[in-house]
Protein backbone atom coordinates (compact mmCIF):
# COMPACT_ATOMS: atom_id res chain seq x y z
CA UNK A 1 0.00 0.00 0.00
CA UNK A 2 1.23 3.48 -0.88
CA UNK A 3 0.24 6.52 1.21
CA UNK A 4 0.67 9.97 -0.32
CA UNK A 5 1.66 12.67 2.17
CA UNK A 6 1.94 16.43 1.68
CA UNK A 7 4.23 18.39 4.02
CA UNK A 8 3.37 22.09 3.91
CA UNK A 9 6.05 24.77 4.30
CA UNK A 10 3.81 27.85 4.36
CA UNK A 11 4.60 31.48 4.01
CA UNK A 12 3.36 32.30 7.51
CA UNK A 13 2.12 35.48 9.15
CA UNK A 14 2.57 36.55 12.76
CA UNK A 15 0.88 38.65 15.38
CA UNK A 16 -1.99 40.89 14.27
CA UNK A 17 -2.04 39.34 10.78
CA UNK A 18 -1.82 35.76 11.97
CA UNK A 19 -5.56 35.12 11.50
CA UNK A 20 -4.95 35.24 7.73
CA UNK A 21 -3.05 31.97 7.97
CA UNK A 22 -6.38 30.14 8.27
CA UNK A 23 -7.48 31.06 4.76
CA UNK A 24 -4.04 30.27 3.39
CA UNK A 25 -4.15 26.87 5.08
CA UNK A 26 -7.36 26.00 3.25
CA UNK A 27 -5.66 26.88 -0.03
CA UNK A 28 -2.67 24.69 0.77
CA UNK A 29 -4.99 21.78 1.54
CA UNK A 30 -6.77 22.16 -1.80
CA UNK A 31 -3.41 22.23 -3.60
CA UNK A 32 -2.27 19.12 -1.76
CA UNK A 33 -5.49 17.23 -2.52
CA UNK A 34 -5.17 18.13 -6.20
CA UNK A 35 -1.77 16.44 -6.05
CA UNK A 36 -3.38 13.32 -4.59
CA UNK A 37 -2.40 13.76 -0.94
CA UNK A 38 -4.21 11.66 1.66
CA UNK A 39 -2.49 13.30 4.65
CA UNK A 40 -1.68 17.03 4.80
CA UNK A 41 0.79 18.18 7.48
CA UNK A 42 1.22 21.75 8.73
CA UNK A 43 3.97 23.22 10.96
CA UNK A 44 3.99 23.99 14.67
CA UNK A 45 1.35 26.53 15.58
CA UNK A 46 -0.08 26.70 12.05
CA UNK A 47 -2.61 27.93 11.23
CA UNK A 48 -2.91 29.02 14.86
CA UNK A 49 -3.52 30.71 17.13
CA UNK A 50 0.21 30.83 17.88
CA UNK A 51 1.92 34.23 18.11
CA UNK A 52 -1.32 36.22 17.82
CA UNK A 53 -4.44 36.50 19.94
CA UNK A 54 -6.37 33.40 20.90
CA UNK A 55 -9.47 35.28 19.73
CA UNK A 56 -9.69 36.38 16.06
CA UNK A 57 -12.04 39.20 17.04
CA UNK A 58 -14.75 38.01 14.68
CA UNK A 59 -12.45 38.10 11.64
CA UNK A 60 -12.83 34.35 11.11
CA UNK A 61 -16.07 32.33 10.91
CA UNK A 62 -14.65 29.76 13.35
CA UNK A 63 -11.35 28.76 14.93
CA UNK A 64 -8.66 27.86 12.37
CA UNK A 65 -8.66 24.25 13.57
CA UNK A 66 -12.43 23.96 13.15
CA UNK A 67 -12.15 25.47 9.66
CA UNK A 68 -9.70 22.69 8.78
CA UNK A 69 -11.95 20.08 10.38
CA UNK A 70 -14.75 21.15 8.06
CA UNK A 71 -12.46 20.97 5.05
CA UNK A 72 -11.14 17.53 6.03
CA UNK A 73 -14.72 16.28 6.17
CA UNK A 74 -15.56 17.80 2.78
CA UNK A 75 -12.46 16.34 1.11
CA UNK A 76 -12.19 13.06 3.03
CA UNK A 77 -8.54 13.50 4.07
CA UNK A 78 -6.36 13.57 7.17
CA UNK A 79 -4.89 16.88 8.33
CA UNK A 80 -2.29 17.61 11.00
CA UNK A 81 -2.34 21.21 12.25
CA UNK A 82 -1.04 23.23 15.19
CA UNK A 83 -2.21 25.83 17.71
CA UNK A 84 -1.82 27.00 21.29
CA UNK A 85 -4.59 26.62 23.84
CA UNK A 86 -5.16 27.88 27.35
CA UNK A 87 -4.09 25.48 30.08
CA UNK A 88 -7.26 24.79 32.08
CA UNK A 89 -5.50 24.19 35.40
CA UNK A 90 -2.92 27.01 35.27
CA UNK A 91 -4.25 30.52 34.53
CA UNK A 92 -2.02 32.50 32.21
CA UNK A 93 -0.28 29.39 30.92
CA UNK A 94 -0.71 27.67 27.56
CA UNK A 95 -0.38 24.28 25.92
CA UNK A 96 1.17 23.78 22.49
CA UNK A 97 -0.99 21.36 20.53
CA UNK A 98 -0.78 19.29 17.39
CA UNK A 99 -4.13 18.03 16.14
CA UNK A 100 -4.77 15.03 13.91
CA UNK A 101 -8.05 15.49 12.05
CA UNK A 102 -9.74 12.50 10.46
CA UNK A 103 -11.60 12.30 7.12
CA UNK A 104 -14.90 12.75 8.95
CA UNK A 105 -13.67 16.00 10.52
CA UNK A 106 -13.25 14.47 13.98
CA UNK A 107 -10.22 15.20 16.16
CA UNK A 108 -8.76 11.72 16.36
CA UNK A 109 -5.41 12.78 17.85
CA UNK A 110 -4.78 15.64 20.27
CA UNK A 111 -1.12 15.90 21.24
CA UNK A 112 0.31 18.41 23.69
CA UNK A 113 4.03 18.96 23.42
CA UNK A 114 5.70 16.85 26.11
CA UNK A 115 9.05 18.64 25.97
CA UNK A 116 8.37 22.32 25.17
CA UNK A 117 10.95 24.89 24.21
CA UNK A 118 12.37 26.93 27.05
CA UNK A 119 10.64 30.21 28.00
CA UNK A 120 12.98 32.66 26.23
CA UNK A 121 12.56 30.83 22.94
CA UNK A 122 8.82 30.40 23.51
CA UNK A 123 8.47 34.15 23.99
CA UNK A 124 10.40 34.80 20.79
CA UNK A 125 8.31 32.37 18.75
CA UNK A 126 4.88 33.06 20.21
CA UNK A 127 4.69 36.81 20.64
CA UNK A 128 5.65 36.87 24.30
CA UNK A 129 3.92 33.67 25.41
CA UNK A 130 6.57 32.08 27.63
CA UNK A 131 4.81 29.59 29.89
CA UNK A 132 3.95 26.41 27.98
CA UNK A 133 2.68 23.60 30.19
CA UNK A 134 4.11 20.24 29.08
CA UNK A 135 1.82 17.46 27.96
CA UNK A 136 2.01 14.05 29.58
CA UNK A 137 0.62 11.61 27.00
CA UNK A 138 2.12 10.17 23.82
CA UNK A 139 -0.25 10.02 20.87
CA UNK A 140 -0.26 7.23 18.29
CA UNK A 141 -3.43 6.87 16.25
CA UNK A 142 -4.34 3.81 14.22
CA UNK A 143 -5.80 4.68 10.82
CA UNK A 144 -6.43 2.69 7.61
CA UNK A 145 -3.29 4.37 6.21
CA UNK A 146 -1.05 3.25 9.07
CA UNK A 147 -0.38 4.23 12.66
CA UNK A 148 0.43 7.93 12.98
CA UNK A 149 2.53 9.26 15.87
CA UNK A 150 2.81 12.95 16.72
CA UNK A 151 5.73 15.06 17.92
CA UNK A 152 6.29 18.81 17.77
CA UNK A 153 9.37 20.48 16.30
CA UNK A 154 12.65 19.89 18.18
CA UNK A 155 11.18 16.95 20.09
CA UNK A 156 12.52 15.06 17.07
CA UNK A 157 16.01 15.81 18.44
CA UNK A 158 15.18 13.63 21.46
CA UNK A 159 15.63 10.06 20.19
CA UNK A 160 13.82 8.57 23.17
CA UNK A 161 10.55 10.27 22.17
CA UNK A 162 10.60 8.91 18.62
CA UNK A 163 11.65 5.49 19.90
CA UNK A 164 8.66 5.36 22.25
CA UNK A 165 6.32 6.21 19.38
CA UNK A 166 7.87 3.38 17.36
CA UNK A 167 7.43 0.99 20.29
CA UNK A 168 3.79 2.05 20.44
CA UNK A 169 3.46 1.01 16.81
CA UNK A 170 3.89 4.25 14.85
CA UNK A 171 4.55 3.82 11.13
CA UNK A 172 4.62 7.55 10.43
CA UNK A 173 5.94 10.24 12.80
CA UNK A 174 4.75 13.76 12.00
CA UNK A 175 6.81 16.48 13.68
CA UNK A 176 5.36 19.89 12.88
CA UNK A 177 8.19 22.42 13.15
CA UNK A 178 8.32 26.10 14.08
CA UNK A 179 10.59 28.57 12.33
CA UNK A 180 12.30 31.86 13.19
CA UNK A 181 11.10 35.31 12.12
CA UNK A 182 14.38 37.22 12.37
CA UNK A 183 18.10 36.49 11.95
CA UNK A 184 19.44 34.45 14.87
CA UNK A 185 22.68 32.55 15.42
CA UNK A 186 21.55 29.06 14.48
CA UNK A 187 21.38 27.65 10.96
CA UNK A 188 19.92 24.18 11.29
CA UNK A 189 18.45 23.12 7.95
CA UNK A 190 21.12 20.48 7.28
CA UNK A 191 21.06 19.29 10.89
CA UNK A 192 17.26 19.03 10.87
CA UNK A 193 17.26 16.89 7.76
CA UNK A 194 20.05 14.73 9.19
CA UNK A 195 18.00 14.19 12.37
CA UNK A 196 14.89 13.31 10.36
CA UNK A 197 16.84 10.70 8.40
CA UNK A 198 18.41 9.33 11.57
CA UNK A 199 15.06 8.90 13.35
CA UNK A 200 13.61 7.22 10.24
CA UNK A 201 16.54 4.83 9.87
CA UNK A 202 16.99 3.89 13.52
CA UNK A 203 13.28 3.33 14.18
CA UNK A 204 12.21 2.13 10.72
CA UNK A 205 9.47 4.74 10.40
CA UNK A 206 8.59 7.53 7.99
CA UNK A 207 9.29 11.00 9.38
CA UNK A 208 7.54 14.17 8.21
CA UNK A 209 9.10 17.53 9.14
CA UNK A 210 7.55 20.93 8.39
CA UNK A 211 8.46 24.57 9.04
CA UNK A 212 6.94 28.05 8.95
CA UNK A 213 8.60 30.52 6.59
CA UNK A 214 8.14 33.94 8.20
CA UNK A 215 10.47 36.00 6.03
CA UNK A 216 12.05 36.00 2.59
CA UNK A 217 15.35 34.23 1.97
CA UNK A 218 14.80 31.86 4.89
CA UNK A 219 16.23 28.44 4.16
CA UNK A 220 13.45 26.02 5.05
CA UNK A 221 13.88 22.46 6.29
CA UNK A 222 10.63 20.72 5.34
CA UNK A 223 11.27 17.12 4.36
CA UNK A 224 9.85 13.62 4.27
CA UNK A 225 12.36 10.97 5.31
CA UNK A 226 12.11 7.23 4.90
CA UNK A 227 14.19 4.49 6.52
CA UNK A 228 16.19 4.06 3.32
CA UNK A 229 16.38 7.54 1.81
CA UNK A 230 15.13 11.09 1.84
CA UNK A 231 11.90 11.08 -0.16
CA UNK A 232 11.54 14.82 -0.64
CA UNK A 233 12.69 18.19 0.71
CA UNK A 234 12.48 21.88 -0.09
CA UNK A 235 13.80 25.18 1.25
CA UNK A 236 11.22 27.63 -0.14
CA UNK A 237 7.49 27.96 0.65
CA UNK A 238 5.30 25.25 -0.84
CA UNK A 239 4.55 21.55 -0.64
CA UNK A 240 6.68 18.43 -0.41
CA UNK A 241 4.79 15.41 -1.75
CA UNK A 242 5.95 11.84 -1.23
CA UNK A 243 4.54 8.33 -1.44
CA UNK A 244 5.18 6.17 1.63
CA UNK A 245 5.52 2.47 0.82
CA UNK A 246 3.91 0.73 3.77
CA UNK A 247 4.58 -2.76 2.39
CA UNK A 248 8.29 -1.99 2.18
CA UNK A 249 8.20 -0.70 5.75
CA UNK A 250 6.53 -3.91 6.92
CA UNK A 251 9.20 -6.00 5.19
CA UNK A 252 12.07 -4.05 6.75
CA UNK A 253 10.50 -4.42 10.18
CA UNK A 254 9.91 -8.17 9.93
CA UNK A 255 13.32 -9.35 8.68
CA UNK A 256 16.86 -9.46 9.97
CA UNK A 257 20.03 -10.08 7.96
CA UNK A 258 18.94 -13.41 6.53
CA UNK A 259 20.14 -15.53 3.60
CA UNK A 260 18.21 -13.37 1.11
CA UNK A 261 19.66 -10.09 2.36
CA UNK A 262 23.17 -11.60 2.41
CA UNK A 263 22.95 -12.86 -1.18
CA UNK A 264 24.18 -10.85 -4.21
CA UNK A 265 21.61 -8.27 -5.38
CA UNK A 266 19.62 -8.93 -8.54
CA UNK A 267 19.08 -5.36 -9.71
CA UNK A 268 18.58 -2.11 -7.83
CA UNK A 269 15.11 -3.10 -6.58
CA UNK A 270 16.65 -5.89 -4.49
CA UNK A 271 19.04 -3.56 -2.65
CA UNK A 272 18.28 -2.59 0.96
CA UNK A 273 19.42 0.86 2.11
CA UNK A 274 18.51 0.40 5.77
CA UNK A 275 19.19 -2.31 8.32
CA UNK A 276 16.24 -4.74 8.32
CA UNK A 277 14.97 -5.54 11.80
CA UNK A 278 16.67 -2.50 13.35
CA UNK A 279 13.50 -1.81 15.35
CA UNK A 280 14.00 -5.16 17.16
CA UNK A 281 17.71 -4.69 17.96
CA UNK A 282 17.27 -3.60 21.56
CA UNK A 283 18.47 -4.51 25.08
CA UNK A 284 16.09 -2.56 27.35
CA UNK A 285 17.66 -4.03 30.50
CA UNK A 286 20.76 -1.92 29.74
CA UNK A 287 18.96 1.42 29.36
CA UNK A 288 18.45 2.30 33.03
CA UNK A 289 20.56 5.46 32.80
CA UNK A 290 18.04 6.91 30.36
CA UNK A 291 15.38 7.15 33.06
CA UNK A 292 17.55 8.33 35.95
CA UNK A 293 16.95 12.02 36.74
CA UNK A 294 19.92 14.29 36.08
CA UNK A 295 20.46 17.30 38.36
CA UNK A 296 20.68 19.80 35.51
CA UNK A 297 17.54 18.64 33.66
CA UNK A 298 15.13 21.47 32.90
CA UNK A 299 11.95 21.24 34.99
CA UNK A 300 9.19 21.77 32.44
CA UNK A 301 6.57 22.14 35.16
CA UNK A 302 8.27 25.06 36.90
CA UNK A 303 5.09 27.14 36.65
CA UNK A 304 2.97 24.51 38.41
CA UNK A 305 5.46 24.50 41.27
CA UNK A 306 5.68 28.27 41.56
CA UNK A 307 9.30 28.36 40.41
CA UNK A 308 10.79 31.22 38.36
CA UNK A 309 11.97 29.87 35.03
CA UNK A 310 15.22 31.82 35.33
CA UNK A 311 16.25 29.39 38.07
CA UNK A 312 16.04 26.55 35.57
CA UNK A 313 18.33 28.43 33.20
CA UNK A 314 20.82 29.03 36.00
CA UNK A 315 21.13 25.29 36.61
CA UNK A 316 22.51 24.89 33.09
CA UNK A 317 24.84 27.88 33.31
CA UNK A 318 26.24 26.70 36.62
CA UNK A 319 26.62 23.08 35.53
CA UNK A 320 27.39 23.07 31.82
CA UNK A 321 28.64 19.49 31.56
CA UNK A 322 25.85 16.91 31.30
CA UNK A 323 25.93 13.96 33.59
CA UNK A 324 23.76 11.83 35.82
CA UNK A 325 25.27 12.83 39.13
CA UNK A 326 28.11 14.68 40.83
CA UNK A 327 30.62 17.04 39.26
CA UNK A 328 32.65 15.59 36.43
CA UNK A 329 35.63 17.86 37.14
Amino acid sequence: MKVRVAAVQPSSLMGADEFRNAGRALEYVREAVEAGAQIVCFPEGYPGPYSGSLDSGGRLPDTPINMLRKQARELGIYIVAGCVEEAPDLPGCLRLAEKLIGPDGALIGNYYRIQPNHPVFNGYLMGGKTDIVPGEEFVVVETPLGKIGLLICSELFVPELARILMLKGADIIIAGGGGVHSPIRTKLTDTWQCVARARAAEDLVYVVVTQNIFREKTRGRTCIAGPEEMLGAREDPGLVIADLDMDRLYYLRTHFYDEEVLSPPEGEESVYKSRPGQNHDRRPEKYGDLVRPQPDAFDYRYMAQGKPWRREYEKIVNRPRPGLGGNEG
